[in-house]
This record gives structure tokens, sequence and C-alpha cells, in this order.
């Protein structure tokens, strides 16, 4: 049986993308090839906005119309808000399955009963149930297709996501996730320490940590207000034990609120070269009034904090952020304070977002506060570029700087190479080698930032242990 499988939003959504391969690898599935005819398109979903929930609709049609003979599950959070006559429109839809059923052991019963024809298993119903409970390793499953299938990843190389975490409570007022997932649930440290190294044997150098909210890992809330009285931070201990990962030659984590920087957290990213220097601190909005009707759990000093303690392990950091644009309620002076915010914190890239009224959410009730459409697109353009200007002033920051590659395209020139890769702060940096050195980790001098990816000239490939940090 031949699959693809379409992955649409979050980092999360991307390692459970890389997951659903290795369930489908497992079960004796092959990947569709380029040009070959799938005869089943997974599709797991993105609903965070009304326009994500659009692309995955479209998506859906366009497969129906490609491969009119393939079946298509629909999977991941649109999957909870479909209506039945979309559904209805589609009658490849053979599975619909959201997050709080489990999409694993949704795909692993329908392979099971409907299409492999028979049971992998002595127990079929024990098996899903284990998966269900356990939505980040398919390692416990039993194989029945009469050959042994080891328990690699069956992915490419460069870098991979692991998902440690799921769920979120903290019900920020626009945000529909803790609808589409609702329990907080952390892979076992023995399992995240199983999976790393599954992918590193696999051929990738470099982790992204990745979780719906990863400062939450190993607690049973996302809620800071339940937490003061606990000191616990899990996720620095499964940081630590990941760094020490023979093979790993650098480890990323996908996003983290403010509050979630503590000493402790930062000076474990500091005390290893492994570690790349970028973190991805949500701001959402500049001014007080409006994080607090957003149900943010910080406030712009607390931020500004997490934003300095940052910058003073890892002078060198990028931080990129995520902003939303025309709130309901929110004034020219609101605004005003979010460009000022966005100037003082230096960010590199700012993932800007127009609010999108999410049915279920409290800001939903409020959407007759927003500001006209012509006003929030004039918005979108100003801080569009304030953007533009910030990421040119942070690149110029690495000209004649040396910075580390992990080298993830590599393209034949006049008996040289192109390569083309990301630096630990993110950005894309290409350069001239005698060589390929695809997945291979390069040190690279920054020559030129006028425009991405950088250009910069090879140093030495030496798994990346000797290189200089911008101060």
């Amino acid at each position: 049986i031949k699959y693809k499988v379409y992955t649409l939003g979050c980092k999360v959504a991307q390692a459970e993308g890389d997951q659903l391969k290795l369930l489908l690898e497992q079960l004796g599935c092959l990947e569709a090839r380029s040009g070959e005819t799938p005869e089943l398109c997974l599709v797991n979903t993105c609903a965070v906005t009304s326009t994500a929930s659009g692309k995955s609709r479209r998506l859906i049609r366009k497969l129906s119309r490609l491969y009119p003979d393939a079946k298509i599950f629909l999977l991941g959070c649109y999957a909870t808000i479909a209506d039945d006559s979309f559904l209805s429109s589609i009658p490849q839809i053979v599975l619909c399955a959201d997050h709080r059923q489990g999409i694993f052991s949704a795909v692993e019963k329908y392979l099971s009963l409907h299409i492999i024809g028979k049971d992998f298993s002595p127990e079929p119903d024990n098996i899903c149930d284990a998966c269900n409970n356990n939505l980040f390793s398919t390692s416990n499953i039993k194989h029945g297709f009469g050959k042994k299938v080891k328990n690699k990843f069956p992915l490419a190389r460069h870098r991979a996501f692991l998902k440690i975490q799921d769920g979120c409570d903290a019900k920020c007022s626009y945000c529909i996730i803790p609808h589409f997932r609702p329990e907080i649930k952390s892979l076992d440290p023995n399992e995240v320490i199983k999976q790393a190294q599954n992918l590193i044997a696999s051929g990738h150098k470099e982790i992204v940590l990745c979780g719906i909210f990863l400062g939450a890992y190993g607690r049973d809330t996302a809620k800071k207000s339940r937490l003061r009285n606990s000191k616990e931070q899990p996720i620095v201990k499964i940081i630590e034990n990941l760094l020490e990962l023979e093979g790993l030659k650098r480890l990323r984590l996908s996003s983290l609120e403010p509050l979630d920087l503590t000493d402790e957290l930062l000076s474990v990213l500091a005390s290893s070269d492994k570690t790349a220097h970028h973190l991805h601190l949500p701001l959402q909005s500049g001014s007080d009034a409006i994080l607090q009707k957003m149900a943010r759990q910080y406030r712009i000093k607390d931020y500004m904090q997490a934003v300095e303690h940052a910058r003073k392990y890892l002078p060198d950091v990028a931080l990129t952020t995520d902003v939303i644009v025309g709130f309901p309620y929110e004034t020219e002076e609101d605004f005003r304070q979010t460009l000022k915010v966005c100037e003082l914190a230096e960010f590199s890239k700012i993932h800007i977002f127009p609010f999108s009224p999410r049915k279920g959410t409290a800001a939903y009730n409020w959407k007759d506060k927003m500001a006209p459409s012509e006003i929030i697109k004039r918005k979108l353009s100003e801080i569009r570029q304030l953007e533009n200007q910030l990421k040119d002033k942070y690149y110029e920051k690495f000209i004649d700087k040396t910075v580390r590659i992990l080298v993830e395209q590599t393209q034949p020139i006049n008996n040289h190479y192109k390569c083309i890769g990301r630096a630990d702060q993110y950005f894309r940096v290409q350069f001239i080698a005698k060589e390929s050195l695809d997945n291979r980790i390069c040190s690279v001098k920054i020559t030129d930032t006028s425009e991405e990816p950088l250009k910069g000239e090879l140093e030495n490939h030496n798994e990346g242990k000797e290189y200089k940090n911008v101060s």
C-alpha cells in the first residue's frame, strides 16, 4: 500500500507527520515516490485560524481531484470542527480523527481492520489503546506481517522534530488550541531519549524539541498560577540528558513562554556548544491592557526581563516572536506600544497574524470591537516594515563573524558545490565548497548580509566543535 502524508501547521504537527510516516512504515506501507499515485492520503490539518482551516479544506479538495481512487484520512485539528456537509461532499474521506481521540490509534485501527485485512496482534484494541495513551511513540506496536521492522525513523536527514509534550489548558482568550488538544501529556523521559537516539542513528544532526506548550513538559498544567510553589522545571533535566547524547550536534527548542526562561534553563543552554542560540518567545501584543484581554500569563515587564536574561546568557541569541494585529479593543496607542516593544527586543523575525475570531473562544464574542479592515491592513504593513528593518539590523551584526551551519542543500556548480544551511540563530547561509557537505556541520564566516540566504566563506567542517559566538 502506497501512501503520502501532508502536514499543515506548526512544528508539533510536523513532528506528528513524521510519526505517522513511521507508523505506516511499521505497518508495512510504502511512501509514494514522486510521480507515483498514492492509495492513501493522510492530511494532518491545522485550524488555529480561519485561514488555516481554509487551507486544510482546499488541500483535501485538491487531493480528492488529483487522486480520485485514493482514500483520504482527515486528521488533526481541523478534524475537530469539520462539519458534516464538508465531509459528505468528499466521498474519499474514510477516516476523520482528531487529537482528542488520538490520530495514531485511529490510523492503526483503520489500517488493521479495513485495509491490511488482518489484525497485527492478537489483541489489536489493546494495542490501539496503548498507542492512544502514548501520543508520541509507536515503539509498542507488535508486528504481525511476517517480517521484523526495526524501530527507526524513515525520514530525511538534517533536522528532526521530536514532540515531547501535547495539550494546553492556559486558555488564552483568542486561542482555540485547548479545544483541539485539551489534555496535557508529556513523553516519558526514557522514551524521549530513546526516540532521540533513533533519530540520531537515522542520520539526523539536529533535533528540535516540540510541544504545544513546551514549558509545561513534565507538568499537568500550563497555567503558571498553579505552579507558583513549584521550583521544579522538568524540561531542564530532559535538555541536560539530550545534550549528553553522542552523535547529537545541535539541539533547538521550538517555542517557550517568557516565564519559562529561568536562570536554570538559560544556564543549561549556555553551558553547551550543542544548543542553538535561537529562542522563540511569543509576544502577541506590547500592551499590558491587550495582554490582559488576551488572558496571557505575563506582562511587558516580565517579557522584557526574559529578553534581558536571554541576552545575558546567550549574547548572540536570535529572538523570534508572534504578534497578533487587530485584536478586539486594540487602540492605536496599544499598537504603538507593540511596535516599541518589538524595537526594544530587537527581534530577528516576527510572525505576524491578523486577529482571527474563532468560535468557542472568549474573544469571538468581541469581534464587533475589531478595528475596520483598512486600519488592520495599515497596521500589518507597518509592523512588516519594522520586521524587515529589525531583521537587517540583526543580520548586520554577523558580518565577518563565524557561525555554525548545518548544511541542508547542496548543488554542483563548476566542479564545486553550493551549500545552503541554517545557522544556530536559524537564518539561512550559503557558501561554496570543494565537496558536497550535505548534512555536515560547518564553520562559515559571514561576508554578505544583504539578502537571505546570507553569504559566507567556509572555514572548516569539523562537526561544529570550533566556532566563534557573536558578542
